[in-house]
């Protein structure tokens, strides 16, 4: 089975009928259905942080998909020094600003270890370089 990475922006525009791209899911939640979700943490965190939480309809269809067989949920301990002097340096350098988590997302794209053949995001323009170097495609 192929794998995927979702961004959190994917997760909120999925469950959220009030998220500006949520009328664009419906192709993207089709793909994950076949594929192996993968989940590092960090994004379920910055989810369950949003307007999301308080949506209970919107939760608990979230819920339902993280429980379900095909998700598997990546251990993000070996990335998180490196993701955050990654955040503090593209931020600080004068590059474009990154959140942690979008590079957290980034180092693990660029793991030769993390089978990764998908990216579901609407954010191209972060993930788009990465993605390209290691025949990641952006979904």
């Amino acid at each position: 089975m192929r794998n995927v990475l979702v961004d959190t922006g994917l997760w909120l525009a999925m469950f959220d009928p009030r998220d500006p791209h949520h009328a664009e899911t419906p192709p993207k939640a089709a793909r994950l259905s076949a594929l192996r979700v993968l989940v590092p943490w960090p994004t379920v965190y910055e989810t369950l942080r949003t307007r999301l939480v308080r949506n209970v309809p919107a939760l608990g269809g979230f819920e339902h998909f993280l429980k379900a067989p095909r998700i598997t949920y990546l251990d993000d301990s070996p990335f998180r020094q490196a993701a955050m002097e990654l955040a503090l340096e593209s931020s600080l350098k004068g590059r474009r600003p990154l959140s942690m988590v979008d590079c957290l997302i980034r180092l693990l794209l660029d793991d030769a270890n993390t089978r990764i053949d998908y990216l579901a995001t609407f954010n191209v323009r972060d993930f788009g370089d990465v993605c390209r170097n290691n025949g990641v495609e952006i979904l």
